[in-house]
């Protein structure tokens, strides 16, 4: 019995390492993943706001055109 709980032991402390690196990744690849979505959402809200200065400078050269001055 005490060999097979000192094997199980060492197969524990074998793979420690691995499975350290294995939860440092994930937590990167996360890291990552949440950069990424708020990239996108800083892109899509600079969209927005293009779009919105576009349309008043639009709004502005049209009515000033039609006063004439």
């Amino acid at each position: 019995m005490t060999g097979s709980v000192t094997t199980g032991a060492m197969l524990n402390v074998a793979l420690a390492p691995s499975a350290a690196m294995a939860m440092t990744y994930l937590a990167g690849a996360d890291s990552i993943a949440l950069a990424m979505g708020n990239a996108v959402a800083n892109q899509q809200r600079g969209q927005v706001i293009a779009n919105a200065a576009t349309v008043q400078v639009l709004a502005l050269i049209i009515s000033k055109g039609a006063t004439g001055t």
